[in-house]
């Protein structure tokens, strides 16, 4: 799955990319629950929804996206690896060569987060037994995270939608 691309580097895989996937999926969720913390003392270890907190329910989802990003940003563009790209010996960098800028990472993180949010919304309707109209929505929903995966088969670069829209690609190192 790891191909030679044509600026004579290895091209990172679809296995390598989903491990580290997962890997930073498991860091980002402990550093989420680090960055709830401030809000639970606000409203005294209450749900933090914007039904029950107003506004500021909303302020706390903006926050959680914000440390999101911050976390892929800053590990994007000081050396090019989060904590599961290290471990799996994959590295972004720019098409052209060199760590990617702020603007690539904006962009990257984006387009990643509106192709896990379909992903999540597809699997959360296709999770009733049986079959409906829901479940053509839900399959709907989950072709885009999947066209990005499969472009990387299809790419001579081994490069995914996402890679493309960013000006980046994801190598082995």
């Amino acid at each position: 799955m790891d191909e030679p691309s044509t600026t004579g580097t290895r091209a990172a895989g679809i296995f390598r990319r989903l491990a580290a996937l997962l890997y930073d999926a498991l860091v980002i969720v402990a550093i989420l629950f680090v960055a709830t913390l401030p809000w639970l003392v606000l409203t005294g270890g209450e749900a933090i929804t914007p039904q029950a907190s107003g506004f500021s329910g909303y302020l706390y989802r903006a926050w959680l996206a914000v440390v999101a990003f911050a976390y892929f940003g800053l590990s994007w563009t000081r050396g090019g690896q989060t904590l599961g790209m290290r471990a799996w010996r994959i590295r972004l960098e720019r098409a052209a060569g060199g760590a990617p800028g702020w603007l690539d990472a904006v962009v990257r993180f984006t387009l990643g987060a509106t192709l896990a949010l379909l992903a999540g919304f597809g699997l959360w309707f296709l999770r009733a037994p049986g079959w409906s109209l829901t479940d053509a929505g839900a399959i709907l929903l989950l072709s885009p995270p999947l066209a990005n995966l499969l472009w990387v088969l299809h790419d001579r670069d081994g490069r995914s939608l996402q890679d493309l829209a960013s000006e980046t690609r994801v190598v082995r190192r």
